[in-house]
């Protein structure tokens, strides 16, 4: 085996529609494997507070209400993952959370990752029927974990959005044969225990 690929570090992405619990797999993946759950919230408010030029431009920027380039997003993304690797660089690699979302950035995603050295295995799409996923949704809103977005008018809104931004990112993938479905539908340690040996199976 060679080593000198087994040993690379590697990032993959994570889909699936709101409510599909890859939030929850993320943070148990992060826990229990040492993945690090790199989302861009995070890597925009560790920026900030570093005040990185390229965060402080991207925070003018919607502080005016016009969308943040693609560019500065993929720069702002690559010194995050670099910083890491650089403090931690026994790292076995990271959970992307919030990006590649459109087609482009998702051209962007190949090429930084490639710049990085870092392996990219593919996309993990959390597979779960649209009717389950209304359903966790209108519970959540009923119990204990109320959210402003729990309605049901709202969350068939975040559905059709989903649709209209990720399908054609899934479909991006699939064509390139980077698009890992696993069923996501069961309790979360049933759904973590179909994770942990495909994520085994990259070392």
């Amino acid at each position: 085996m060679d080593n000198s690929i087994t040993n690379q570090p590697l990032a993959f992405s994570m889909f699936g529609p709101p409510g599909c619990g890859k939030g929850t797999q993320a943070a148990l993946i992060q826990e229990r494997l040492g993945y690090q759950h790199a989302s861009t919230g995070d890597m925009f408010r560790e920026a900030i507070a570093r005040k990185d030029a390229n965060a402080l431009e991207a925070q003018d920027i919607m502080q005016r209400g016009d969308l943040v380039p693609d560019k500065l997003i993929r720069d702002m993304l690559f010194q995050f993952l670099k910083g890491i690797m650089e403090k931690e660089p026994d790292l076995p690699g990271f959970i992307l959370d919030g990006f590649p979302r459109t087609l482009s950035q998702a051209e962007l995603l190949l090429g930084l990752l490639q710049e990085l050295n870092l392996r990219f295995p593919g996309v993990i799409y959390l597979d779960v029927p649209e009717e389950l996923v209304v359903e966790r949704l209108k519970k959540r809103g009923a119990g204990g974990e109320q959210r402003a977005d729990d309605n049901e008018e709202v969350i068939l809104e975040r559905m059709r959005i989903y649709k209209e931004k990720t399908y054609p990112l899934r479909d991006y993938f699939d064509r390139h044969e980077l698009l890992i479905k696993v069923d996501g539908v069961g309790t979360i340690d049933e759904i973590y225990d179909r994770l942990e040996p495909l994520i085994h199976s990259w070392r």
